[in-house]
Order: C-alpha cells, then structure tokens, then sequence
C-alpha cells in the first residue's frame, strides 16, 4: 500500500498558522466579548413641539415677495378682474383689435404665474419644505425641522455627571416644551462644568425636514442609542417614569469614561453646530444647545451610559460600540 511522503516541517507550519489564526480572532473578538458583559444606560426626553405644531399634511402657504399661494387666493384674497371689452360676468360691449391683444397678453402672463407657482411647491417638496424665490428672498415653508445630535465621552472625573443627568430625569418636566427646554438648559450646563473632562466628541446635523420626517428620525436615533446598553435603568419620558427591577451587576473593569448623548429636534438652524475641534468650538455648541427657548424646541433626548454605579465602561468599550466618537 503506497503512502504519500509526508513533507518536512509541514506539521509545525500548520500549527504555526493554526495558532496565527486563533491569535487573530482572540485580538479581534475580545472587545465584542467584553462588551458581552452588563451595561447599564438610562435616558428622559419628550416630543411635545411635535405635538403642539401645526400638522405638516396641511395645506402650505407660502409667503414671499407680496404673493401667497394657499387656498385659492393670490395676494390674500379673491378678487375679480374687469379687463377693457369685457363685462362682469359675460362677454359685454365687444371686444376689439386691442382688446384681444390685452387679454391674450393677461392670460400669457397668468400662465407664467401659475407655472412659477408650481415649481416653487415641488422645489419646496424636493428640499423638505424650504425654497427660495426667484427674486432672492427666502420664504419658509410652515412644518420644517432641524435635528441635533451631539455625543460626548467624559473621563472618570466627570463620572458625578450620571447622578446629576439621574436627578434630572426624576425631578424634571417632560410634559411641556418649557420643561423640555429647562431640562436641555441644565444638561448643557452640566455638561459645560466638566467640558475639561470630554475626551471623545461627535456632533450630527439634519435638516431642514418635515415634521413627520423630523419626528420619524428623531425616534429612530433614540432607539438606536438606547439600544447600545443592555438595561435601561430609568426612562422618564411624557410624564411617566419607568424603572428596572433587573439587578446590577459590577462591572469586571474601571470606569473609565461615561458617554453621553444629547438629541434635540429644533424649529430653526444652529449656526454654531458644526463638527468639534477642540474645548472652545464645543462650548459654544453647548451654549447654542442650552440657549434654545422653549418655542424653538421640538423634542428632545438625554442618554447616558453607564447608569449604575458600579457599571464599567472603558476605552475599548466605547472606541468599539461608539466608533463615530473622535478624540477632542
């Protein structure tokens, strides 16, 4: 019976590259592995703008240059046209040469105006209910909204934070746009107090949108981010509070940093968001975030994580589950 020749060396290379490979994968599936582990998160927010604005599937009215288009009136009210050879309700006393030449020119222009007036509406449609005239002057379409989101990862320093952030959601009005807007103040200010702590900044912008959009993405986001911890150890949200009952269990590593996110859906644009540099550019967006007053705020969301005292969180946890963070 013939038996192939075994090649030298064949047996230690395979076990080299066997090894190789479990090297590569422990290196690879640790992180996921440690994220495995119990992470505790809690958040408040409310929609009540969304609420109390005007139903986006209205009719629109658009202003701009003296004109409105709504309805079925032009410059704010029907009126009727009397035009030379012509009487009021039929045709009356002839119409001549220049008569002729003055209608067909009135209808020309009508025409015009009809057609300009289409355009803008799906210009508006295609931009989410914003265009801008031909004249040069902008005209804003009822409905619209901006969405915000800003994402921070404090040092350990800063880890009194989750109490506070805590506090809020217990004690704050989730059932107004005041209260919504009071509590974006006093999360931005916290945040400011321990700004020299972010280590890891993100920042997102939208808009303009719909308010159906605005809300639709809006909850999207929320459920996205909350869904980056295991237990949601307190939600306070439309006056309502929940609570977990699921028992805390101690992380197997430092706390190291504390991520949090802010989520605000405005009425008008933030001048000062933009993509964060360094301390000061963020300041400034925090300052623009808690200056929104309460007419200007659509919804809002605060999320932490961890939430429980003795919850972990380190740097390779948050370079893996949040990899938009970059260093500040």
């Amino acid at each position: 019976m013939y038996t192939r020749p075994r090649r030298p060396g064949s047996g230690p290379r395979l076990a080299a590259i066997v090894g190789l490979v479990v090297l590569v994968l422990f290196v690879v599936l640790a992180p996921v592995v440690a994220l495995a582990g119990p992470r505790s998160g809690a958040s408040f927010g409310g929609r009540m703008g969304f609420r109390s604005a005007p139903s986006s599937s209205m009719p629109r009215s658009y202003s701009g240059g003296g004109r409105s288009y709504g309805g079925s009136s032009y410059g704010g009210g029907s009126h009727f046209f009397f035009l030379p050879g012509w009487g009021y309700g039929g045709y009356g006393g002839g119409m001549g040469l220049f008569g002729t030449i003055f209608v067909l020119g009135a209808v020309g222009i009508g025409a015009a105006l009809v057609i300009r007036a289409v355009r803008n509406h799906r210009r508006a449609l295609a931009d989410g209910g914003y265009w801008t005239d031909d004249d040069g002057e902008a005209a804003v379409a009822p409905g619209r909204a901006y969405l915000y989101k800003l994402q921070l990862a404090l040092g350990r320093s800063a880890r009194s934070i989750q109490d506070r952030l805590s506090e809020f959601a217990a004690r704050g009005d989730t059932t107004s746009e005041a209260g919504l807007a009071s509590l974006l103040q006093q999360s931005a200010l916290e945040i400011l107090r321990h700004k020299d702590s972010v280590r890891y900044a993100a920042a997102e912008a939208r808009g303009p949108l719909t308010l159906t959009n605005a809300e639709t993405a809006m909850n999207g986001v929320s459920l996205a981010e909350r869904s980056r911890f295991q237990v949601e150890r307190m939600r306070a949200a439309d006056g309502r509070t929940a609570r977990s009952d699921a028992p805390a269990e101690e992380g197997k590593e430092a706390l190291e940093l504390v991520v949090v996110t802010l989520v605000a859906a405005t009425r008008s644009k933030l001048d000062n968001f933009r993509p964060i540099g360094n301390p000061e550019e963020l300041a400034a967006l925090l300052s623009e975030l808690g200056g929104i007053p309460p007419t200007g705020l659509l919804g809002l969301e605060v999320i932490w994580t961890p939430a429980d005292a003795n919850d972990s969180m380190t740097e390779t946890d948050v370079m893996t589950t949040y990899p938009e963070l970059r260093s500040l």
